[in-house]
């Protein structure tokens, strides 16, 4: 049986969301953290000359995440924000003089708060597709992959097995929403029964729904899912790391483009030196490096 694995690169966010209903009225932040961790130590002063002159002289960016999708970001104890694309993130911008206060914000009020300026940068996980170009500017920087929590003993050979079941989808999510439609495409051409969606606005909403048998699987980042794993031995995972393969990052405004460029230049850097692999390796998501940082045309699809 075909299985969905895809090198073809789709939302993160809610780009289509935001555009087709509007969503604003969701992006009202739970909650505030305080400044990361200072940039004055490791400014690059070649990187900061990149930074646009108004942003350098405020000096802290407005950032969002939903912080609650661990190990990619969430608040450690003491409420301190943390998680691999938070460091990595707070990391590029020390590089460029800069700090980033961050905001929590759900999942699908992020890019209506790029596109109100409410925040200059969405740490969380957004992929390109044709509904969000020209909507934000994209940075990737890591690659991602999607795979199924299910309850413990259960697994599936391919994506067809998932045919008939119920399964759990992110709020929000063109990823999601995208992988459910094309699984539902081989369940019908294979005479089996469609997928029933059902969603749920956060990681741990979907985890909390597969422990009560409200669903059979929730689909999520690969990441996740493992540390959920590991967690917790009434969980599994199933066709790990094998759907949605794809380069992705973050997002920023799309009339920072500069600005954009000039992070893209700090990952770059980071590669280069060493740093942005210590990252990774202190999270053990090696497998999520690449060689370089892409935006916008760049990044494949």
């Amino acid at each position: 049986m075909k299985r969905l694995i895809r090198k073809t690169v789709t939302v993160g966010a809610v780009a289509s969301l935001a555009l087709l209903m509007g969503a604003c009225g969701n992006s009202t932040a739970a909650g505030t953290s305080g400044v990361a961790a200072s940039a004055s130590s490791s400014v690059d002063p070649s990187l900061a000359k990149l930074v646009p002159d108004d942003i350098k002289a405020k000096g802290t960016l407005a950032g969002g995440a939903s912080f609650d999708t661990q190990p990619m970001n969430f608040y450690a104890q003491g409420n301190k924000p943390d998680g691999v694309i938070i460091d990595l993130l707070d990391a590029a911008a020390a590089k460029l003089g800069l700090s980033i206060k961050w905001s929590q914000i759900p999942y699908s009020g992020l890019v209506p708060a790029l596109q109100s300026k409410r925040v200059d940068i969405a740490g969380a996980q957004i992929s390109k597709t044709p509904e969000n170009k020209g909507v934000v500017n994209l940075l990737a920087f890591y690659k991602a992959s999607s795979s199924l929590l299910v309850p413990a003993g259960k697994n599936y050979a391919s994506d067809t097995d998932a045919c008939g079941t119920r399964f759990g989808l992110t709020t929000g999510s063109t990823v999601n929403k995208n992988i459910a439609d094309s699984i539902n495409s081989e369940c019908k051409a294979a005479g089996k029964p469609a997928l029933q969606y059902l969603y749920y606005q956060s990681f741990n909403a979907g985890e909390d729904a597969i422990k009560a048998g409200r669903i059979d699987s929730f689909l999520n980042s690969t990441p996740q899912i493992q540390l959920a794993v590991k967690a917790d031995k009434t969980l599994a995972a199933t066709l790990v790391g094998k759907i949605a393969a794809r380069e992705t990052g973050v997002a920023l405004p799309k009339e920072y483009t500069q600005l954009t460029q000039a992070f893209q230049s700090a990952f770059d850097a980071m590669i280069a030196d060493g740093s942005y692999k210590k990252i990774l390796d202190k999270w053990d998501l090696d497998t999520m490096a690449v060689d370089k940082a892409e935006i916008n045309d760049q990044i494949p699809m």
